[in-house]
């Protein structure tokens, strides 16, 4: 049906007369209707009127009957007929005359007469105007007819030369997509947030209830661009402590204390609506990871442990504070104090009651094979600890630089200096990188008990950014708290640097959570074994653990020129950041993994095949370890 409607539609427009069909069908018209008149046949008169309406039917009028021959041997050349115009003779051959139908005038040719003209006319009008109107129109989509088929583009010849036969060829490469245009903003975008918070925890840290292990009165804020420092803390009632940039977190922290006694906890949760604090957490706690105090031994004893050259420095141990003495020292440190942390019982400088060689590490990790390949020459290793006593004769010449993230009280401590003896000793004691340097920063205060330092985020933060301005390539982080974001995001400034982090997995037992950042993807764990390759009893346990190191009655150095045994994943940590520092030595391509994937590969397994939560991959080889770090004829024997 759409079919004739088109059609009559077409129709229509051509009458319409349009250009030059119009001009065609008046000159057709004008031609024939100006000669018509009144013409006289077979006695009867018809008269044509031309109107300027049209044309309109001629009338007959009756005159004389008289008949005209009909044929033309009757008709006499030269006679004229009643009825006809006198005088007037009939055009044609031998003067014959030609009529038309019986019934019409005849048509006398020149003379005007007949629709001859005029339909042609009409015709090429109408015909005119059709062709005119189906070129000017759109054509009209009809989905029965089939849809004409575009000619395609030809393709290009591609040519291939003799060396690109074996790469691909893309043949019709696609056309970038447009780029469109960006969604307005709303009209009340977020705040910007400038330190990403870790993936699961919101911006502003509120610790659970059960959580303890941070500063009571402390908070540590980012604030959102363009707040200002003195309306936030006015708002919440905090008054200014400290404000420093850390490089490492790409952040600006303020370090706040609270005021009227309340807690941090109450002012972190009223923080989470302020728009003008991009993050927000606590000033978190750590404490070094020590074991607890062992029973006193008698003097021959501990001479007998420790080696001859030290014996004449071993008379400060008989005169030690007895643990009674001691403990309510360890009650209320003197520089950061937490009523909620319990306390914790030095470790005594004696010698346990089993006899056990003087350095049973030296022998496990092979000192005396792996020195000859590698000693840790201009590799700095800063230690993030309580300090250390710079006047021991082990550590005598090996400092590079040291830090005080603390102030205050800078007693030697017993932490920090075992720590840096076990990676660096240089007289009685062998460290296990004896040739490199050591970056001394102290983040920890408290007395010189070994385990009774506490350090807060803060003070690490600090010591982090100093230890990478100092060109650190090892950090050793011997001490467990709880997961912190800020510290984190540092670890991660760290090993973008190439700095290799080696941390503590914790004594906290075989049930205990994860303790960071040992629990850190961005640094490697340590757990400790003893002299039998057995597992230490209080360590950690978890997947996080990387690696196994003697740290099970460790002879170690002490303050004041002393000795103890200590024991921990703490200075089983220290172990591996001194091999770590030979690895650098000879590879100082390596990263944060290519070491851990070194030392997990060239470990020695322990416990079940392959890794698992107790051991990690197992126990450290040094030599093994080293080993792939050298050209294959300098690493053959």
């Amino acid at each position: 049906m759409s079919r004739f409607v088109d059609r009559f539609v077409s129709i229509r427009a051509g009458l319409r007369l349009r250009h030059g069909a119009a001009l065609a069908l008046l000159l057709g018209l004008i031609a024939p209707v100006s000669e018509l008149g009144a013409q006289t046949y077979g006695g009867r008169e018809f008269n044509y009127p031309a109107t300027r309406q049209g044309v309109t039917r001629a009338q007959p009028a009756l005159r004389s009957q008289t008949a005209i021959p009909t044929s033309r041997e009757s008709a006499v050349p030269g006679r004229t007929y009643p009825g006809t115009d006198a005088g007037r003779a009939y055009p044609g051959r031998g003067g014959r005359v030609e009529t038309g139908r019986p019934g019409r005038p005849p048509r006398y040719p020149g003379r005007g007469g007949g629709w001859g003209p005029a339909a042609a006319g009409i015709g090429a009008g109408i015909i005119g105007g059709i062709i005119l109107d189906q070129a000017a129109r759109r054509p009209v989509y009809d989905p029965y007819e089939p849809e004409p088929v575009l000619p395609r583009r030809p393709r290009r010849p591609v040519i291939l030369d003799g060396d690109d036969l074996d790469e691909p060829v893309l043949r019709h490469p696609r056309r970038p997509a447009p780029l469109r245009a960006a969604a307005p903003a709303r009209r009340t975008p977020p705040p910007v947030q400038t330190a990403r918070p870790t993936p699961g925890q919101p911006p502003i840290i509120v610790p659970a209830a059960s959580e303890r292990r941070f500063v009571a009165d402390e908070i540590l804020v980012e604030l959102a661009p363009n707040a200002q420092a003195d309306a936030v803390l006015r708002r919440h009632r905090a008054t200014l402590m400290s404000s420093r940039r850390f490089d490492l977190a790409g952040v600006t922290i303020i370090r706040a204390r609270l005021n009227d006694g309340r807690s941090a906890r109450t002012v972190l949760s009223q923080m989470a609506g302020d728009a003008r604090v991009a993050s927000a957490q606590p000033n978190y706690l750590y404490t070094l990871q020590q074991d607890a105090l062992r029973p006193e031994a008698p003097k021959d004893e501990a001479a007998q442990a420790v080696p001859e050259a030290a014996s004449a420095a071993a008379e400060p141990v008989a005169s030690l504070p007895k643990p009674e003495d001691a403990a309510p020292v360890l009650a209320a440190p003197p520089v950061i104090a937490s009523p909620e942390l319990p306390p914790v019982v030095p470790l005594a400088s004696v010698a346990p009651k089993r006899e056990l060689q003087p350095q049973y590490v030296a022998e496990t990790l092979h000192y005396d094979a792996i020195h000859k390949l590698a000693r840790g020459e201009k590799i700095r290793v800063a230690v993030i600890d309580s300090g250390a006593d710079l006047a021991h004769p082990e550590l005598q010449g090996v400092l590079a630089g040291s830090f005080d993230a603390v102030g205050g009280d800078t007693t030697p401590h017993a932490h920090g200096t075992a720590m840096a003896g076990a990676i660096m000793a240089q007289a009685q004691l062998q460290g296990v990188a004896p040739a490199a340097r050591l970056l001394a920063a102290r983040a920890f205060s408290g007395n010189s008990a070994p385990a009774s330092a506490n350090g807060t985020t803060y003070h690490i933060l600090s010591a982090l950014d100093w230890a990478a301005g100092e060109g650190a390539r090892v950090v050793n982080l011997s001490f467990a708290g709880p997961q912190d974001r800020l510290l984190s995001r540092s670890l991660a400034g760290a090993k973008t640097k190439g700095m290799v982090a080696v941390a503590a997995a914790g004594n906290g037992g075989a049930n205990a959570a994860p303790l960071y950042p040992g629990a850190d993807p961005n640094v490697i764990a340590v757990t400790a074994t003893d002299a039998q390759d057995k597992p230490f009893a209080q360590a950690n346990r978890g997947s996080y653990i990387a690696v196994a190191a003697p740290g099970v009655d460790v002879l170690a150095a002490e303050p004041e020129g002393r000795y103890a045994f200590s024991s921990g994943t703490s200075i089983a940590a220290a172990h591996v950041s001194g091999l770590v520092a030979l690895l650098l030595e000879k590879r100082p391509d390596l990263d944060l993994e290519g070491v851990r994937k070194l030392l997990m590969e060239s470990a020695i397994d322990l416990g079940g095949k392959g890794r698992n939560p107790i051991f990690g991959a197992g126990r450290v080889d040094a030599p093994a370890a080293l080993a792939r770090t050298l050209p294959v004829s300098a690493a053959r024997p």
